[in-house]
């Protein structure tokens, strides 16, 4: 849950686009996010706002990865990867951006996850969706503030 910060001043400038500016979905694009952290009453932070992005229309898409909920750990890779056909989608045909926040493990674990929806929904060999997304890194496409404890 440590990368939920930035992510929830982008979703808050987006909401003020769509409010104040008057700018629509179409002129933003979409807004998926994947969050996850241990379990929902310990530490799913900012879960009511994040519900209200969902209602105001600002936030497309919340995907919440619990891995102490069940016996079988969740996490946001495992979700990013159920749903490989959208996000080529969206990387691809809609020029989406990808942001991933938080801890190094994790930001690892993700990026591999992308290069292997990258792999294989875009015909490619691994070298070249790493140059994929290297070059969508090169064009601010792909960010990732990572860190460790």
């Amino acid at each position: 849950g440590t990368g939920i910060a930035p992510m929830r001043a982008l979703l808050q400038e987006r909401s003020h686009q769509r409010k104040k500016r008057r700018i629509g979905s179409k002129n933003v694009g979409k807004n998926v996010l994947y969050f996850g952290c241990k379990t929902p009453h310990q530490d799913y932070l900012y879960e009511e706002e994040l519900k209200d992005f969902e209602k105001e229309g600002t936030l497309n898409t919340l995907r919440v990865a619990f891995s102490r909920k069940t016996e079988k750990k969740v996490y946001v890779q495992h979700l990013l990867a159920d749903d490989a056909d959208e996000t080529w989608t969206l990387v691809e045909k809609e020029k989406a951006s990808v942001f991933v926040c938080g801890g190094t493990k994790m930001g690892s674990d993700v990026s591999e996850t992308l290069r292997s929806i990258v792999a294989e929904a875009g015909g490619m060999s691994a070298d070249e969706a790493k140059a994929y997304l290297d070059k969508m890194s090169s064009e601010g496409r792909f960010v990732q503030e990572l860190w460790s404890a």
